[in-house]
């Protein structure tokens, strides 16, 4: 070895590391690994007791959510009265967006690890109130086509036990920027759900416009064309099988649960 660099080989390591950075234990990381993004974006790791995300250090937005998802979770009553977002804590400030920045925007912040899903503990419900967890969602998704998406998610998560979760942004083409941080404005949403048990998979992908709720057929998807829009490698299990349509799942029987554990 030339003298004089016997620490520069490591230090070079250490930088690449960082450029996506993973923090060496995570109780929220997914089972089978973390998502990795693919377009060279140097991210930070926000790993909270119920998920994980990363956001992407130049755009200041989340690239990726990743979560567990049990059939009892699904039945938390904690309302999100009073909950708003803020500056995720585990993210250096100067890497995220402000809520300020949807201020007037015609966006909504968009949760991408769902609130709801977390509304069987208090605390884990405020976590997903982060901008280590949001995107801007036009309202007619986020309020319609989007959150039933979510809503299958839970009624899957209930009638197979759990499931784990991959969610986040297709942020190329975007549609403009918002706010004092010039955040981009995704194209479209994309969510891959995994049953753990059988290593079955559903991927949907919903484009950033109004869907009115209903059925997702129109915008399921395959992992492979999701994480070539969004740049991320997903850890499915090897030899995963994908779902030719979404799984079945009866709405009512998950709002009939709920409302049984939540009078």
């Amino acid at each position: 070895m030339l003298a004089g660099t016997a620490g520069i080989l490591p230090a070079l390591l250490f930088a690449a590391a960082i450029a996506n950075e993973q923090p060496p234990s995570c109780a929220s990381a997914p089972p089978w690994g973390m998502p990795t993004v693919t377009d060279g974006a140097a991210t930070d790791i926000a790993c909270h007791a119920g998920y994980v995300s990363a956001v992407d250090r130049a755009t200041k937005e989340v690239r990726w959510v990743a979560y567990e998802l049990t059939g009892p979770h699904t039945l938390g009553c904690f309302p999100r009265t009073g909950l708003t977002f803020k500056v995720d804590p585990l993210v250096p400030a100067e890497d995220q967006g402000r809520a300020s920045d949807y201020a007037g925007s015609g966006y909504d912040l968009g949760h991408m690890a769902p609130n709801e899903d977390f509304a069987w503990d208090a605390d884990e419900q405020r976590d997903t109130f982060s901008m280590a967890n949001v995107a801007p969602q036009l309202p007619g998704l986020n309020r319609q086509g989007w959150e039933r998406g979510e809503e299958y998610v839970r009624a899957w998560a209930l009638a197979r036990g759990d499931v784990e979760v991959y969610v986040g942004p297709v942020m190329a083409p975007t549609m403009g920027a918002i706010g004092a941080d010039k955040l981009p404005v995704p194209s479209a949403f994309f969510k891959v759900v995994v049953d753990r048990r059988t290593a079955e998979l559903v991927d949907f992908v919903m484009p950033q416009k109004a869907i009115a709720k209903g059925e997702l057929s129109p915008w399921l998807s395959s992992l492979a064309d999701v994480e070539a829009a969004a740049h991320v490698t997903l850890p499915v299990p090897s030899g995963a099988r994908e779902a030719a349509k979404p799984w079945d799942a009866d709405l009512s029987i998950w709002r009939v649960q709920h409302r049984k554990a939540c009078p």
